[in-house]
């Protein structure tokens, strides 16, 4: 049983070094699409004949002899060294009925295989171009990529930050797709904003790129308000105020006038006394009674304003005078 592991162990170890005698590199290799796509393939053991074929069509054979070259496109250069036979294909302006399995193979050698990606580059934009806004503004801007394969992996940087990557939005377009992203920003300050467009072939993405322009940051609008509010108060407070005391004053009037009317009513209503002789006197201060007739009409006697006449340069007779004023004074 030992012997027999033993013999399975070297077994393995011959295989592996059997097979580590042929290798191709890289085993996976993305380009785009007009570029060139390069190639190695090493053996440790010389062989008089190497073999390219893609995708099982032979496209080169190298021979000790004369080289046999199928289509200009591709070109094999010789970096050997002894005891390690390397050859470099090289397959210039690569196109996408390229892609496939690229296989390596020397006389008597199992063949060894990579795969070709064959990768296109499309257009990038910013819909709209630079912008203005306003400082806190909520902006939303549109990146479009046409013309892209695979589906593209699209970002967006602020000023050289990374600070989106968007899920994917493609629309086949014949052989390629059309890629559309969104992103929203608070414009705080002036910016640079970058949208990133890459796909796995290319070293760096392709990018579009807008500049942010920030309006200046209004004034605080807290103490305004403020003001605003408190005088708004204090107007409404006063005009509650004048109001209450027209209301009263207005009440107040009302209620006295009523009084006034009733009073008069009142006044109006009540019987009038008797006319009696004290009161004929306070109505006619000229009015006097004579006791001794009893207070007739025959025996009272009404004084009048005398007015004595003009003083006459000729001699007046008193005793027709006293007889005249007599007359006056007698009813």
């Amino acid at each position: 049983m030992a012997v027999f592991r033993l013999a399975l162990f070297l077994l393995i170890i011959i295989i592996r070094g059997a097979s580590a005698q042929l290798q191709l590199v890289p085993q996976n290799l993305a380009v785009l699409s007009g570029s060139d796509a390069r190639f190695n393939c090493s053996n440790t053991r010389t062989q008089p004949t190497l073999i390219w074929s893609l995708n099982g069509i032979l496209i080169f054979l190298i021979q000790t002899g004369p080289w046999t070259v199928i289509n200009p496109r591709y070109s094999a250069k010789n970096y050997s060294t002894p005891g390690n036979d390397k050859w470099e294909l090289n397959i210039s302006n690569v196109q996408r009925s390229d892609a496939g399995r690229v296989s390596c193979q020397f006389f008597n050698e199992e063949a060894q295989v990579s795969v070709l990606s064959v990768q296109e580059r499309g257009t990038v934009a910013i819909i709209g171009g630079n912008r203005t806004v306003i400082y806190g503004a909520q902006t939303e801007f549109m990146c479009q990529a046409n013309g892209w394969f695979p589906e593209p992996n699209v970002s967006w940087s602020v000023n050289g930050v990374v600070e989106k990557y968007c899920t994917n939005s493609s629309v086949a377009v014949g052989n390629v797709f059309n890629t559309s992203c969104t992103f929203t920003v608070t414009a705080t300050r002036n910016s640079s904003v970058q949208c990133l467009i890459k796909v796995p072939a290319m070293s760096s993405p392709e990018s579009s790129t807008i500049i942010l322009t920030v309006g200046p940051k209004p004034r605080d609008q807290t103490i305004l308000i403020a003001v605003s509010v408190a005088f708004s108060a204090a107007a409404l407070l006063f005009l509650i105020i004048f109001g209450i005391i027209f209301f009263c004053k207005r009440r107040k009037k009302e209620k006295s006038g009523y009084e006034e009317e009733i009073r008069r009513a009142r006044l109006q209503s009540q019987p009038m006394p008797p006319v009696t002789s004290a009161a004929r006197g306070r109505d006619n201060r000229g009015y006097v009674t004579d006791g001794r007739y009893g207070g007739d009409y025959n025996d009272r006697v009404w004084h009048t304003n005398y007015s004595p006449e003009p003083q006459s340069s000729y001699p007046r007779d008193d005793s027709s005078y006293g007889d005249y004023r007599k007359q006056m004074t007698m009813v």
